[in-house]
């Protein structure tokens, strides 16, 4: 999987040949055939893989009772998720032919979880969970485009930054 995951990302998919993985995995094009219908495949289950790990960074401190708190967990959890292996983030998600599928799952996992998130009093009512959940997903790809993959701020920094965001809004409080 590591030598898919580091040719999709090199060269991205279309690009990428099973003959250039499994000589880099150091194995045969028949055993390649034995575990894998064809390069989609192979893709199709190294996404499903990422999708799922990186929607389960949502629910982390879900029964916290200090919801600024948890917030901050979980947007670090998704940044330290998205810096963890630079190049399975470059490949499933910024290098996706899929990545409007993909996005659409996300989503809805987000949806879900801030669902809940008002349901249990911890967002407020008046705000559309659909824009909510969309303006974070435009945050975490961006800023991990611009600041995550390449290592120039710390999952930890942005995760504050974010959270602050989020929980205080960007107007100066008058005194």
């Amino acid at each position: 999987m590591n030598s898919a995951i580091s040719e999709f990302a090199r060269v991205g998919f279309h690009q990428a040949k099973i003959s250039d993985i499994v000589a880099n995995a150091g194995f045969s094009q028949r055993t390649f055939y034995i575990y894998f219908k064809n390069k989609e495949a192979l893709y199709m289950e190294i996404l499903e893989n990422w999708k799922n790990k990186l929607t389960q960074q949502f629910i982390i401190g879900r029964n916290d009772p200090n919801n600024q708190t948890n917030i901050r967990r979980r947007w670090e959890e998704i940044f330290k998720f998205m810096a963890y292996n630079p190049d399975y983030t470059r490949a499933v998600y910024f290098m996706n032919p899929y990545v409007e599928e993909i996005r659409k799952d996300i989503l809805n996992s987000l949806i879900q979880t801030m669902t809940s998130g008002q349901e249990n009093q911890n967002l407020r009512k008046n705000i559309s969970i659909g824009i909510l959940a969309e303006s974070t997903l435009a945050t975490i790809e961006s800023l991990t485009l611009r600041y995550v993959l390449n290592g120039k701020e710390s999952s930890i920094f942005l995760a504050e930054q974010i959270s602050d965001i989020y929980l205080n809004g960007v107007a100066q409080k008058k005194s």
